[in-house]
C-alpha cells in the first residue's frame, strides 16, 4: 500500500499538482515503488484533494496559534512516508515539534531516506555540518530524532495502549497547542479502539485539533468491494463500523472529549472546501473524464475534525 502512495505523491509533485520538493526521496524506500505505470488522473486528483485538505488543516492550525507565540506540537499517527512534517516546519519554524509514529519497517525506511537527503534533514531543523540524527532503542522499538524539532518513533499504531506509552515516554507537552493527524489509521484499528485513541487525546489536549481521514459507507456495493480489496492485500478495515458515515465520524469526536466537530465526504471537500482557484488550476493539468467513478470513490472517504479551544480555527476558510 505504501509503495502506491509514495509513487502517487511523487507523481503529483512532478506533474505540478502540489509543491513538494521531498516526495521523490522516499520512492526507493518502499519495495515496488519505482515500478509500475503512472496512475490515472482520477487517482492524482483524489490524492491532491487529500493532501490539500491536510495542508489546509496544518495552515489553519499555524494561523490559529500564531498570535499566542508559544511552542506547538504536531503528532502524526501512521505517518508513512508523508512529507507533511517538512510543510509544517516551514510554516512554524522555531516553534513546532513534530512527532511521527509508524511500524518499524516504515520508520527505518523513512529515516534511511532522510539521512541520504541533507536538504530534507535541514527542512526538519537539522543544522548543516553537525551530527543531527540520534537514535535510542526502547522495548517498543527505535526512536530517531533530527535536531530538536523532529522525532520518528517505531510503534504498532494498531495497539492503542502502546501508542499511549510511546507518547508519554516522548515527553511531549500536551498542554501546548497540539494538532493530531490520523490519515487512514482509525479504520484499521480493532473495533472500538478508535474511540479510545480519540478520547485519549481529547481528554489531554485542551487546545488543539484532531484530524482524521477515513473510509466510510462500507455497506453499499462499492463499500463492500473496497473492503474486499483491502483484505486481498492482507489488511482489514476492522474499525470501519466505529464511524461508518460522515455523521458518525463527527459524532465520534464530540462523544470522546472534543468540544466541537465537523466532517465532510471528499466530494464536499473537493467541490466546496478547497480553494477554487487551486481547483481550477489542477483541473487543467490532465485530461479527465472519469466523473462517475470519481464521485463514487470520493463519496467513500471523509475528513473529520475535532477541536478543543482554538476558537479561531477554521481549516477551510477560503480567502478571496
Amino acid at each position: 500500500m505504501y509503495c502506491r502512495l509514495v509513487r502517487v505523491a511523487r507523481d503529483i509533485a512532478a506533474l505540478g499538482y502540489v509543491d513538494d520538493a521531498y516526495a521523490h526521496i522516499f520512492v526507493t524506500a518502499t519495495r515496488g515503488a519505482t515500478h509500475g505505470r503512472r496512475h490515472p488522473p482520477l487517482v492524482h486528483r483524489g490524492y491532491w484533494a487529500r493532501a490539500s485538505a491536510t495542508r489546509a488543516t496544518v495552515s489553519a492550525f499555524a494561523s490559529a496559534t500564531h498570535s499566542a507565540n508559544v511552542p506547538v506540537n504536531i503528532i502524526n499517527i501512521g505517518a508513512g512516508f508523508d512529507t507533511i512534517a517538512m510543510y509544517a516546519y516551514a510554516l512554524m519554524r522555531g516553534r513546532v515539534r513534530v512527532l511521527e509514529l509508524d511500524h518499524g519497517e516504515v520508520v527505518k525506511g523513512k529515516m534511511l531516506r532522510l539521512r541520504s537527503a541533507p536538504d530534507a534533514e535541514r527542512a526538519l531543523g537539522a543544522d548543516e555540518g553537525l551530527t543531527n540524527v540520534r537514535s535510542t532503542r526502547e522495548d517498543s522499538g527505535v526512536t530517531y530524532t533530527i535536531g530538536t524539532a523532529y522525532t520518528l518513533v517505531e510503534c504498532d499504531v494498531r495497539d492503542v495502549e502502546r501508542v499511549e506509552k510511546v507518547l508519554v515516554r516522548s515527553g511531549i507537552d500536551l498542554s501546548a497547542p497540539t494538532l493530531v493527524l490520523a490519515e487512514c489509521v482509525l479504520a484499521y484499528l480493532p473495533p472500538g479502539k478508535s474511540n479510545d485513541i480519540v478520547r485519549w487525546f481529547g481528554e489531554r489536549v485542551r487546545m488543539g485539533v484532531f484530524m482524521s481521514y477515513d473510509p466510510i459507507e462500507p455497506d453499499d456495493a462499492f463499500g463492500r468491494t473496497m473492503i474486499r480489496n483491502v483484505e486481498s492485500r492482507g489488511c482489514a478495515f476492522s474499525g470501519i463500523y466505529d464511524a461508518p458515515d460522515v455523521a458518525s465520524a463527527a459524532q465520534r469526536l464530540t462523544a470522546n472529549a472534543w468540544s466541537r466537530a465537523e466532517a465532510y465526504d471528499m466530494n464536499t471537500i473537493y467541490s466546496e472546501k478547497l480553494d477554487p482557484r487551486e481547483r481550477a488550476r489542477i483541473e487543467r493539468i490532465e485530461w479527465f473524464d472519469e466523473f462517475e467513478e470519481w464521485r463514487l470513490i470520493m463519496g467513500h472517504y471523509c475528513i473529520s475534525l475535532g477541536v478543543n479551544g482554538l476558537e479561531s480555527f477554521d481549516a477551510f476558510a477560503i480567502t478571496p
